[in-house]
């Protein structure tokens, strides 16, 4: 059965989630053999997104060409499910010698059509890491301006500044719903 018929089923009379956690062989691949995990040493961006509370968070570095704009290195560390794991797995591998643009332009539906689908209530997993690289690229290009203006002269009052303003700390709010079924 093709993955997109799975969403297409009609949910049994009574029934509020009635779908089986079914992984493709890609989506299980980049669970069990996740692909860039780890921080990039002494990245050119970083972003983070979710909330460690519920399970769901992430945190991406990056490297990038600075002639190209174009990401040379993308990694990531997570917390969070079978799903969360692969989608961002998949979402570096996508992410690598992409320009700014390309990778702005990335959906979660490129991600999960890349891993050949997920289940449709795992799907918003495919948001975190596409989130948490937004967060690096703008990182990235923030902290560019600021040296090149002469507002920080250093990482770390560049890091300071960051920490003062609050910038780039985004976290989603979870009630844990996404990961249990409802009566």
């Amino acid at each position: 059965m093709d993955w997109k018929e799975i969403y297409k089923q009609e949910e049994p009379e009574g029934s509020t989630l009635y779908e089986p956690i079914v992984y493709t062989e890609k989506a299980l691949e980049h669970f069990r053999h996740p692909r860039n995990v780890g921080q990039v040493e002494k990245p050119d961006g970083k972003g983070s997104f979710g909330d460690p509370t519920c399970g769901d968070y992430i945190e991406v570095t990056i490297r990038v060409d600075d002639q190209e704009d174009r990401l040379r290195d993308v990694k990531f560390l997570i917390h969070g499910c079978a799903a969360a794991i692969s989608t961002s797995s998949m979402m570096t591998e996508i992410a690598i010698g992409k320009t700014f643009h390309e990778a702005l332009s990335l959906t979660d539906d490129d991600i999960v059509e890349a891993l050949g689908g997920l289940p449709r209530r795992k799907q918003h997993c495919s948001l975190l890491g596409l989130q948490a690289l937004q967060q690096a690229i703008g990182d990235y290009l923030l902290k560019r301006i600021m040296f090149r203006e002469g507002i920080v002269k250093t990482e770390e009052e560049y890091e300071q500044f960051k920490a003062q303003q609050g910038f780039f700390s985004q976290m989603h709010s979870c009630d844990g719903s996404c990961e249990k079924e409802k009566p």
